[in-house]
């Protein structure tokens, strides 16, 4: 057994004893009370080391020795701090995206020296390092004025000494067992705790990391003082929930001898655990999301899966991503300049911090807006020329081609930019944006994440007070089509699908479902709600589906990439001019599944490299197939997508250019509510499997 000094032995015990309770949970089954059912796998004794034996147990206080010990110089009677581990977060089954592990440092443990000259204590401290330096191969050094400080202030505590670049280096098992010959007599291994993501990159820009909350004191020891380094979040739900995930330090009361011999010690106070937060997120799903983006969105891409009937998000994933790992317990300067420095920005949210023009997918919001104002009908018709005039501007199709008169079915499903720009014009600024207020967009969604942006939405009223003038009718043909100044994040352009989805009501979008103790008991629950009323009218929202739905499965639709075999899509595309400057476009495709009975609403966005020729069609629908087309291989036959699926097979609905009446239209059921509840497991992605593999296996990875 390796050994260190027993007041820090039994204070590191308790504290590892403390982080092992809650580093090996893991679950995956729902109780009945809603709590996600965390599973503690057996406590393991953290290998601890020193001068005096792990197995000795600590020595009683006697009874003349408080009494006695302010008579001798020298004697210290401590408070020192026990850092509480950090809660776990986790995914709707219980899956862990962040928990903590156990590390081992090797550090010095002064004796006191009679008389103690500069000489002695340096002579002390350059020896054990350099017999651990030549025995590991290793070059840890520290300043002589470290050291000096360090014997003067707090000669009782630990030292570390394996640092490299600024930053602790834990020991491998493999270092630990070649180094154990040196220990004891002022050497030693200092058990800690660090925060460990063991889904290093997946949903790294919504768990966050965390670090170091501040430095270990160097002054003489003042009561409280940590035992280790206390963690504090950084970014994501790390920072987001931080006070929830912090827990409650313990206390110990130890008393030395002049000679720095451990007396006594008590606890006064153990350290509680942080919570659990539990988020909304599958991490299948998540999983299959960014796995589509890696392979086909290499330079830059986002995707949203949302629940329509709670608003949940099940995946949300943006990449490039970054290993969080790589942050803790904290990050080098050179890993941190590249990260920095890369082009195709890993550390940038793209989910909920880009703001995108929404191009086409925004001709959704149009044709909502024309049909429930009455500026246009079903059998509305324009012509879908190559090019439209307004003033002396030249605004044009995608298509080099005119395709004839269309109706706003038609128009949907072929994208036609010149039906909506005429369409546009003949709404109105104050209809259009009404409707894409009422559909969210312009306002944030609600994520319990610093910086999400609120996109924009030009009204006459934001013209009016910016620039002195109301929506000209350039700009508003521009935004008809989601160009100009119109901007939206792939979260907001999701949330709308779920509210199309849905019809009466714009879900509040949900990323965490509540926060559990140790114990499972909910402490804070984040309920399903409704963020507002929309009740599109049946007829203007079945209208629009249809043509969402002949987008994928119509003749010649532009999203026909996105229709799986399973179920019925219905979607819409869009290519963005994005950064001119760069030649750089963008890809959209979004909607909800399965079309006549909702389930899920989904938003991609592809990022084009420079000069690269893009559409949603080709981009960002094969990323939609493939996404949807895994949810549904792996879900058990009681998954309600599957239900759904089968309860809502494909209608031969009329996708065809002919003009329709109101009657004409078919009704597209809505989206029924869920209740609060959690759905039970998905199979994981075969690279993924899941299971209970011990305390070692998974902390360790042996």
């Amino acid at each position: 057994m390796l050994r260190h000094p027993s007041f820090l032995r039994t204070a590191l015990h308790h504290a590892a004893l403390w982080a092992v309770c809650i580093s090996g949970l893991r679950g995956e089954e729902e109780v009945p009370s809603g709590k996600v059912a965390l599973k503690a796998e057996p406590v393991i004794e953290v290998p601890t080391g020193g001068a005096a034996s792990a197995e000795m147990p600590v020595p009683a206080p006697r009874k003349d020795l408080v009494g006695s010990w302010k008579t001798q110089s020298n004697a210290r009677i401590l408070t020192l701090s026990i850092p509480a581990p950090r809660g776990q977060i986790v995914d709707r089954h219980g899956v862990s995206f962040a928990q903590n592990r156990v590390v081992q440092y090797l550090a010095l443990n002064f004796p006191n020296f009679e008389p103690a000259t500069p000489e002695k204590v340096l002579d002390f401290a350059h020896t054990k390092i350099a017999a651990a330096n030549r025995l590991l191969g290793k070059s840890w050094t520290l300043p002589d004025e470290a050291l000096l400080r360090h014997y003067q202030n707090r000669r009782w505590m630990p030292l570390v000494f394996s640092i490299s670049g600024g930053l602790n280096e834990e020991l491998s098992q493999a270092e630990q067992d070649k180094v154990k010959p040196l220990l004891g007599n002022g050497l030693f291994l200092q058990a800690a705790y660090l925060r460990h993501y063991p889904k290093e990159d997946t949903a790294c820009h919504i768990v966050g990391y965390a670090g170091k909350l501040r430095p270990l004191p160097v002054a003489p020891i003042q009561d409280g003082d940590p035992i280790f380094e206390e963690l504090d979040g950084r970014e994501g739900l790390e920072a987001s929930f931080n006070s929830d995930l912090t827990g409650t330090p313990g206390l110990k009361s130890i008393l030395f001898s002049p000679e720095g011999k451990q007396l006594s010690e008590e606890m006064l106070r153990r350290p509680v655990p942080g919570h659990n937060v539990v988020t909304t997120l599958d991490y299948n799903f998540q999983k299959y999301a960014e796995n589509a983006l890696v392979k086909h969105a290499r330079n830059g891409g986002a995707m949203v899966v949302m629940d329509v009937r709670s608003g949940d998000v099940l995946a949300m994933a943006s990449n490039p991503g970054y290993n969080l790992n790589d942050f803790i317990p904290g990050i080098t300067q050179e890993k941190l300049a590249a990260l920095n420095n890369d082009p195709r920005l890993p550390r940038f949210p793209r989910t909920f911090l880009a703001e995108y023009p929404p191009a086409s997918t925004f001709k959704v919001i149009v044709a909502l807006a024309g049909l429930e104002s009455g500026a246009i009908t079903p059998r509305t018709s324009f012509d879908c020329d190559a090019s439209f005039t307004i003033g002396k501007t030249v605004m044009h199709n995608w298509a080099k081609e005119g395709e004839g008169s269309m109706n706003v079915v038609s128009a949907i499903k072929r994208s036609c930019n010149t039906w909506f720009y005429q369409a546009g014009l003949q709404i109105g600024a104050d209809a259009l944006t009404s409707m894409a207020a009422r559909m969210g967009f312009g306002e944030k969604t609600g994520l319990p994440l610093k910086g999400e942006e609120a996109g924009l939405l030009p009204t006459n009223a934001y013209m009016l007070h910016r620039y002195g003038y109301k929506i000209p009718s350039g700009e508003l043909a521009n935004m008809s089509i989601g160009q100009g100044r119109v901007l939206a994040t792939p979260i907001q352009v999701c949330q709308a699908m779920a509210a199309v989805a849905d019809g009466l009501n714009l879900p509040q979008v949900r990323l965490v479902k509540q926060v559990q103790d140790l114990n499972d008991n909910v402490v804070k629950a984040f309920p399903i709600q409704t963020r507002k009323r929309i009740d599109l009218k049946p007829a203007a929202r079945d209208t629009v589906v249809k043509g969402m739905i002949a987008v994928v499965s119509g003749d010649n639709g532009t999203g026909a990439r996105a229709g799986i075999k399973h179920a019925q899509v219905a979607g819409k595309t869009g290519t963005a001019q994005w950064k001119p400057n760069e030649r750089r476009n963008l890809a959209w495709f979004t909607g909800f599944v399965p079309a006549n009975n909702p389930v899920y609403a989904f938003c991609v966005v592809y990022e084009g490299s420079p000069g690269e020729e893009i559409s949603g069609g080709k981009k960002a629908a094969p990323i939609v197939n493939e996404v949807l087309t895994k949810i549904y291989d792996n879900a058990s036959p009681e998954d309600p997508f599957v239900l759904a699926a089968k309860t809502a097979a494909p209608k031969a609905l009329r996708v065809d250019d002919e003009d329709e009446t109101d009657e004409d239209v078919e009704s597209a059921p809505k989206a029924k509510k869920v209740k609060e509840e959690t759905p039970k497991p998905q199979p994981p992605p075969p690279e993924e499997p899941k299971g209970v593999k011990g305390f070692f296996r998974r902390l360790f990875g042996r």
